[in-house]
């Protein structure tokens, strides 16, 4: 599944567009409720146009399941 069509949407929302800023000072540890992590994620690559941080992004899961689901 693809959230690309709500990236737009949620790189609006306040909360996120301050987290994409703050991480294009440094290094950023971010924790969400689950079904927050992929846009998260998202919103933290996205390229700059779309007002993302446009970096590298390594997201940390406790189990492989998590892992997989965030994929």
């Amino acid at each position: 599944m693809s959230l690309t069509g709500l990236l737009d949407t949620v790189l609006a929302d306040p909360a996120l567009a301050g987290a994409v800023q703050a991480a294009g000072s440094g290094s950023l540890d971010i924790t969400a409720p689950e079904a927050m992590r992929p846009f998260a994620v998202a919103a933290l690559a996205a390229d700059r146009e779309r007002g993302g941080a446009a970096r590298p992004v390594l997201a940390v899961t406790a189990t492989t399941r998590e892992a997989d689901d965030l994929a």
